[in-house]
């Protein structure tokens, strides 16, 4: 076992620092005013039980992760007598539970983890070059982000999950399947050029972030909307700046085209093609139409009592 190591002061420019690791034999543990910071616990052999009161008790297995948070009141109790193993690294700075959380290890939970000796691994690592004095607190930090941002990538749905998701997808037709795989990656897609319009995004950037080529993401767009991904596109963008024009009724052309990441000269014929006017014509004419309401309620304002 390797025995309970913390490292020195942390430094407080660190948002995620290491505080403590080590490994133990599973044994009762109850700290009724919790722990300064967060732990992650690794169930290498046994099985026991976290209990805290006033939310819940969650039975860990061998092969999985505990995250508890700071300052919660909990106890371990196991239920194996054969002494199992059990690790855990303490983590603390300002961004720590939000990078957990992030990760997808927060809320309070167990969570199964492929691959799990290689993680103890490291998690011994950590110890045996806090113990030679090899690895410094900045040093630490970095090794402790790529952790946790590893352990996001190999959690494994719990048991009952995963049994959850396979009768749901044998309960589905194949065409039933492939329809539910498309209507999240086209929403996906959407929701990718509602919130990157005014940025230098290409129908290619997108279809490569949902994971579909630019001709069948086309296909998904024509059979919704009856025009292609980039028509949608293009169309979002000059109805976006025309809304924009409405609350800035004295900015430049130039300005507009910028504003929803369009080149000038291209953004004046697609917006005439899309609206009939060019939009310089638009603005004269939202111009004007500001001046007379302004002229009327000065002259209103003459009569008010």
């Amino acid at each position: 076992m390797l025995a309970f190591r913390l490292t020195g002061l942390p430094d407080s420019r660190l948002p995620l620092y290491l505080y403590c690791v080590g490994t133990q034999e599973e044994k009762v543990q109850f700290r009724p005013d919790g722990f300064p910071v967060y732990q992650l616990f690794l169930l290498r052999s046994g099985k026991g039980e976290f209990k805290v009161p006033g939310e819940g008790a969650w039975t860990v297995s061998a092969g999985e992760l505990f995250v508890m948070e700071p300052g919660v009141a909990h106890e371990y109790i196991p239920h194996s007598r054969t002494h199992g193993e059990l690790g855990y690294i303490g983590i603390g700075g300002e961004a720590a539970g939000a990078v957990l959380r992030s990760a997808g290890l927060l809320p309070m939970g167990q969570r199964r983890l492929s691959e799990f000796e290689h993680f103890w691994s490291r998690l011994t690592d950590i110890w045996h070059s806090l113990d030679d004095g090899m690895t410094e607190m900045w040093n630490s930090s970095t090794i402790i982000y790529q952790l946790i941002l590893d352990m996001s990538r190999y959690i494994l749905p719990l048991y009952d999950e995963t049994e959850e998701r396979e009768a749901r997808r044998r309960s589905l037709t194949r065409s039933e399947r492939e329809s539910e795989s498309a209507n999240e990656a086209f929403t996906r897609a959407v929701s990718l050029m509602h919130t990157h319009y005014q940025d230098d995004l290409l129908l290619k950037h997108v279809a490569e972030a949902v994971g579909y080529s630019v001709q069948h993401l086309n296909r998904l767009f024509h059979q919704r909307h009856g025009v292609t991904g980039h028509q949608y596109m293009q169309r979002l963008r000059l109805h976006k700046a025309s809304e924009w024009l409405d609350k800035h009724p004295r900015a430049s052309v130039r300005e507009a085209a910028e504003t929803v990441g369009m080149e000038v000269n291209y953004f004046i014929r697609m917006y005439k093609r899309e609206f009939g006017e060019t939009p310089g014509k638009e603005i004269k004419h939202r111009i004007q139409l500001k001046m007379e309401r302004d002229s009327t309620g000065s002259v209103d304002h003459l009569y008010e009592v």
